[in-house]
């Protein structure tokens, strides 16, 4: 019996034709009442419970980026009226040594100090109905951490420790506005 050309085409049209499931989320109809392209929103204060001071206006400025950036939503200032208002809570700030320097040849004063550390920040964000107050949507402990080598001693830590902060906060604000775009309420 001879082999058919036209049957391996066949079977990938029909598997074409019967679609994989897959669904671009920027055409997925919008339902959620946040989501009105050109609404407006305000960032209010961001509280920060941390031991660790100016953090929340890294995490402030990183969300403000995300929303011009990456939103339907149109930012406006502190004081101005909005339809919505975005409010966070800086909750846990934590630098933790995951590996020691045991010492070597060359760098014996380095011995006993961290190699690696963790950066660990926890927090809560909401997005609350501009015009009533009430609250739309909650993300309590919303936690990042990530790791950072640290070369000599942990005080070059130190030196790295804006550019850390910069990263997380980013991280941070795209995942809650990404929570907040896809529909998961």
């Amino acid at each position: 019996m001879r082999p058919r050309r036209w049957t391996p085409v066949l079977v990938m049209l029909l598997a074409c034709l019967a679609g994989c499931g897959y669904h671009r989320l920027d055409r997925r109809p919008r339902t959620a009442a946040w989501m009105v392209t050109g609404a407006t929103v305000r960032i209010a204060g961001f509280a920060n419970r941390s031991p660790r001071l100016g953090l929340e206006e890294a995490f402030r400025k990183a969300l403000e980026h995300r929303i011009v950036a990456a939103s339907p939503w149109k930012l406006v200032g502190q004081n101005a009226a909005s339809r919505w208002v975005v409010q966070g809570t800086i909750e846990r700030y934590e630098v933790r040594a995951l590996g020691l320097n045991l010492g070597t040849s060359t760098a014996k004063g380095a011995a006993g100090s961290a190699s690696r550390v963790e950066v660990v920040v926890a927090g809560s964000m909401q997005l609350l109905d501009g015009q009533t107050g009430a609250l739309v949507i909650a993300r309590p402990s919303i936690t990042f951490s990530n790791q950072y080598r640290v070369d000599q001693n942990f005080a070059s830590f130190d030196n790295r420790e804006l550019e850390v902060l910069d990263t997380l906060a980013d991280d941070f604000a795209e995942s809650f506005l990404t929570q907040l775009l896809e529909g998961s309420d």
